[in-house]
């Protein structure tokens, strides 16, 4: 059983999974009297961002806590454990007409502790923001087994420090999300999904300049190169893939504003609402469970200005990456074939953006250059986790 839970390859000595936070508690608090290093698990379906452990004594699974805690829908606000899986959540929610406006790969896997801890995103992140955007509240459980919570179940909770969104982007390194609160939305009352097909990528960054100048407010604007189009079943070189919610009126202006945006910009543009796994697939392209060994996933993360420059330097120093792109954000995923590690070696040293590669091949870099307050992240890394007990050798500090 225990090399189901392998990290990088380094089968952790035991496995645990805890069914409420208490047990939890009593887990950290032996595994930290023990000195052992431990590992959060949640989906599983991240494990490949970041560096190999150099050894893994306990796996700490949270998919046993699973349940909603507090769900007060006319506040629009909600309190779940750190097990559930997006998935489930969406489920629940569906009867209320509301819902957490994230999309990020592999929804029925992925839980909600995990994805704070990765700040894994999605296409909506241009309308809704991340989930430290959506974040209200959180509780975890330290390295040495004490419970604790920060936020909590007001939109507007400004009082202290804003120690929640410390967890958020930290990679299971300061503590183990045991609980998340939320604020909702409800479920726009129309949709509309359009593939705008364009000759060459000046042609489809030209089109989401002038979307970006406009008034319209799309949820999603994807930019897909050709090898990204192959692998979600759909034609062409360029696309630009737009997601419009909202009123019925205002999604209606929206598609025929961007119809005639993209026929002033050289692109053809068709109406995909009806294909309800295209979107699926689109969100699903930078999921990182199934690189293949001979395989990396590199995300990219530069000024909106400056996105277009880093592609073409990533198709340039890459063969054939599978490119999705939320374009006015400046974020991108790439998937593609790497041989050997010195190859992602040179890839890291001259591909501009570059935060993170996930891949299998042994002694490839994970992270790109340090961040902006590395020694401060160091500093608080210290405060928490003075051992380095928890996803020891995992983060990029």
């Amino acid at each position: 059983m225990c090399a189901e839970f392998a990290v990088h390859g380094v089968v952790p000595g035991r496995v645990a999974a805890p069914g409420t936070v208490e047990e939890t508690a009593a887990v950290m608090a032996a595994a930290h009297a023990a000195g052992a290093v431990v590992v959060p698990w949640g989906g599983g379906t991240q494990q490949l961002i970041g560096g190999p452990p150099e050894r893994v004594d306990l796996v700490v699974r949270t998919g046993r806590l699973n349940r909603v805690l507090i769900h007060e829908p006319d506040d629009l606000t909600i309190s779940v454990e750190g097990g559930m899986t997006l998935g489930e959540l969406r489920r629940y929610l569906a009867p209320h007409g509301q819902m957490l406006p994230i999309n990020p790969p592999l929804a029925d896997t992925a839980t909600i502790g995990g994805l704070l801890a990765t700040a894994m995103d999605g296409p909506r992140r241009l309308g809704y923001g991340t989930m430290r955007d959506l974040l209200i509240g959180i509780g975890v459980v330290d390295v040495g087994g004490r419970v604790s919570k920060a936020g909590g179940m007001v939109v507007k909770n400004v009082s202290g420090f804003d120690m929640m969104k410390l967890y958020h982007g930290s990679y299971g390194t300061l503590a183990l999300i045991t609980s998340a609160n939320f604020k909702l939305l409800p479920v726009p009352r129309a949709m509309a999904a359009l593939l705008c097909r364009f000759a060459t990528r000046d042609d489809a960054f030209n089109m989401l300049d002038a979307l970006h100048a406009s008034q319209l407010t799309p949820s999603a604007a994807e930019y897909l190169n050709s090898a990204a189009l192959r692998q979600i079943g759909a034609e062409g070189t360029h696309a630009v893939y737009v997601l419009a919610e909202g009123l019925p009126q205002a999604v209606k202006r929206h598609v025929d504003n961007l119809a005639l945006m993209a026929r002033a910009h050289g692109g053809q543009i068709e109406n995909v609402g009806g294909d309800s796994t295209l979107d699926e697939r689109i969100t699903d392209l930078p999921q990182t469970l199934g690189v293949a060994p001979d395989a990396a996933v590199v995300k990219i993360v530069t000024l909106p200005a400056e996105l277009a420059a880093a592609l073409a330097t990533l198709e340039a120093l890459a063969e054939q990456p599978a490119i999705t792109a939320r374009a006015l954000d400046g974020v991108a995923y790439a998937r593609l074939a790497a041989t050997n590690a010195e190859q992602l070696h040179r890839l890291a040293a001259r591909q501009p953006g570059l935060q993170w590669i996930a891949t299998p091949i042994a002694g490839a870099p994970r992270w790109g250059a340090l961040p902006e307050g590395a020694v401060m992240m160091r500093r608080i890394k210290a405060e928490f986790d003075p051992q380095e007990q928890l996803n020891r050798g995992r983060f990029a500090v």
